[in-house]
């Protein structure tokens, strides 16, 4: 019922296709004495949809050992191709929200 109700919400809007590219570099993350990572993945995901990284090791700080930095030597870079939907009447694309999540493998 949920695909019927999609399809409906799109009659007479117009889909256009973008390619959306992330590029992951450098990320810093800040721990706890409970917890420290081994090897973090960033993850972008919206519903069942998920582009992940390889797997990097976190590396604690000299100064602060619960603040450390995971390093891509050449950066990664994740694409994801997204359909938009635009009201010919309106003049921006409906929102589409996707988040981006890092997790301990």
């Amino acid at each position: 019922m949920a695909s019927v109700w999609k399809r409906l919400q799109r009659v007479g809007k117009h889909a256009s296709k973008f390619q959306f590219v992330a590029s992951y570099q450098e990320l810093m993350v800040e721990c706890t004495k409970k917890w420290q990572p081994d090897k973090l993945v960033v993850v972008w995901t919206r519903r069942s949809r998920r582009k992940s990284s390889k797997a990097h090791s976190w590396q604690p700080g000299i100064k602060n050992p619960y603040r450390g930095v995971v390093v891509w030597p050449v950066p990664e870079n994740i694409e994801i191709t997204v359909t938009l939907f635009k009201d010919p009447h309106a003049e921006e694309f409906e929102d589409k929200e996707w988040t981006f999540v890092i997790e301990n493998e």
